[in-house]
């Protein structure tokens, strides 16, 4: 049969339209970086057109975003790094914007009854007069040269060596016998500031010096209220030191002891610590009690249940 000079092949409307999707569709399989599916999706363009038309759709209406892990990977990469001292640095720092609340130091009691303290425990305690006057810039420059930050009003001045704190020369000895010869940043601003008999919050690093912050100061007021009124049987304690655990309370009672040992031996007046932990006999705690007890080394289960048996 002969064709006519006018005829036009009839072409199925399936095919152009599944023709038109795919090529939309490799534009946007290039856009997105999905070149390597490309043959998956010829075959399924070939196989069900329908199904292609109905797949551009979805990607016109929801555009593929990326995952959440490639997010957070992005946003670490984007982020500055930050030193482990920086780090440390700024959990310091909240720690100590945390606890700006006087509140937080104060007792139920006080809080109900409205006291507040102004003034700082008599110690009768004073650095030595070039160190009370030393100027705020050169107080402020010794703080920046430790790397200290204190905050608070009228701290008193950081003192560099354990000579100006003025201490019995036992103890300087002693502490040169242990190779402490100089104080640390915590010491350098924390013993004037409790010596002084002030309040203070200290956060240091692990291995910094902090016992002998509260240590020493422990001893010196303990030694001192001995020498001025010796205290009776039952009387005590000046000092109480809390510990989270009995590994860590037996820790500090050692520290406290390796400073009053030397002071015993010299005639010093007998100071007595006590450490009050579970698993040791109550009997030989409640003997030293009895006798008058001036620092107390405790962990709060064995405190409470002494305080309880009004012990």
């Amino acid at each position: 049969m002969e064709k006519e000079d006018d005829y036009v092949e009839y072409v199925p409307m399936a095919k152009p339209r599944a023709m038109e999707a795919h090529k939309i569709l490799q534009c946007k399989v290039k856009s997105f970086g999905l070149e390597e599916k490309s043959d998956k999706l010829k075959l399924a363009a070939q196989a069900n057109p329908s199904l292609l038309e109905k797949s551009n759709f979805v990607a016109e209406d929801k555009p593929s975003r990326p995952s959440l892990l490639v997010k957070s990977l992005e946003m670490k990469n984007e982020a500055p790094k930050i030193t482990p001292i920086q780090q440390m640095v700024q959990q310091e720092k909240e720690i100590i914007d945390n606890l700006s609340d006087r509140k937080t130091l104060m007792s139920v009691g006080e809080l109900a009854k409205g006291i507040t303290y102004t003034d700082p425990i008599p110690t009768g305690w004073k650095p030595p007069l070039h160190i009370r006057r030393m100027p705020m810039k050169q107080c402020d420059l010794i703080r920046k040269q430790w790397h200290i930050e204190v905050s608070g009003e009228d701290v008193p001045p950081p003192i560099k060596n354990f000579k100006d704190m003025r201490f019995p020369e036992l103890i300087l000895k002693t502490l040169k016998a242990k190779g402490i010869v100089k104080p640390t940043p915590i010491q350098v601003q924390g013993l004037p500031v409790i010596l002084s008999g002030r309040d203070m919050i200290g956060v240091a690093s692990t291995g910094s010096g902090k016992t002998l912050v509260f240590v020493l100061p422990l001893i010196m007021v303990a030694l001192q209220e001995e020498i001025r009124m010796p205290i009776v049987p039952g009387q005590g304690p000046f000092g109480l030191i809390i510990c989270p655990s009995r590994e860590l309370a037996k820790q500090i009672y050692e520290v406290v002891e390796e400073y009053l040992v030397p002071m015993r031996q010299v005639g010093y007046p007998k100071i007595r610590p006590l450490l009050c932990i579970g698993g040791v006999d109550m009997c030989s705690q409640l003997d030293i009690i009895k006798e008058g007890v001036h620092i107390v080394v405790a962990t709060p289960g064995r405190l409470k249940d002494m305080w309880q048996r009004k012990k």
